[in-house]
């Protein structure tokens, strides 16, 4: 059914099965009609994949559609981790992130990473760092799944929450990615990363409490979560969210000790 996945079924398309069906005078042609309508109606088998393509169709309109998507360049977030400090996410298309956090900063400038400590002290942040950094600024970011993970594929349904999921899955250095969209609502739900930074670890983000912004359904909570020894949920619970934002030039940019952009431009 391709894109149309996402809207429920015609029932005069059912009907028009049934009339055909009662309308033919040949002996076997009914039942051949009959099944052929079936089969073109109800999938074969209900828990198998769905494509990659419906996924993403379906999960692009269920957060606001493509026209949405693209008016948006900039994005202020004000959120604060769950009994703990203030955060200020700071993103620019398309992938540019600064997060504050007290006085030390972190920034991703689209290809390298930095930390920048409240003693002012400046080092480099470490591979896979920037991925949390990227989805708390910009959790719609896997509108662009196929340019993200270019060997996504559709996996079989499964369920959790007592929720039927959509799943696509892709390949990683050591592991898989799993990816799960609400078959009802077609928003993404939860992110598995298996052997992404180890062969034995699993880090799951989930994405719950959608709500709208500007035309767009956001997720206003995030909660990162390993079973690493002695990893903690990293609950972030987003606050308020402006889109297109003015910011200044070198925001995202590895400060030196002696000069640091800070924030947006007001």
């Amino acid at each position: 059914m391709g894109e149309g996945r996402c809207e429920k079924l015609n029932p005069r398309v059912l009907s028009f099965c049934k009339l055909l069906t009662l309308m033919s005078k040949l002996p076997t042609f009914p039942i051949a009609l009959a099944i052929l309508c079936v089969g073109w109606v109800v999938p074969a088998n209900p828990s198998a994949p769905v494509s990659v393509d419906q996924v993403i169709h379906c999960y692009v309109q269920a957060i606001g559609g493509e026209a949405a998507l693209d008016r948006v360049t900039t994005r202020e977030v004000h959120a604060a981790r769950h009994h703990g400090p203030k955060l200020t996410y700071y993103w620019q298309k398309p992938d540019s992130v600064l997060l504050i956090e007290g006085k030390a900063r972190i920034g991703w400038d689209g290809g390298s990473g930095w930390m920048l400590s409240s003693k002012k002290r400046v080092t480099k942040l470490s591979k896979g760092s920037q991925r949390p950094l990227q989805i708390d600024a910009n959790p719609l970011r896997y509108a662009q799944l196929k340019q993200l993970y270019p060997d996504a594929e559709a996996a079989p349904g499964e369920q959790f929450d007592g929720q039927k999921m959509d799943v696509v899955q892709a390949p990683n250095d050591r592991g898989v990615t799993k990816l799960y969209f609400d078959s009802s609502t077609h928003l993404l739900r939860r992110i598995e990363e298996t052997g992404d930074s180890s062969a034995y670890f699993k880090h799951v983000t989930d994405f719950l409490d959608y709500q709208d912004v500007d035309g767009l359904k956001f997720p206003f909570r995030i909660v990162h979560s390993s079973n690493e020894p002695n990893a903690k949920p990293d609950d972030v619970r987003i606050s308020k969210v402006m889109q297109n934002v003015p910011l200044k030039p070198g925001l995202f940019t590895k400060p030196s000790t002696s000069s640091v952009v800070l924030g947006g431009k007001r």
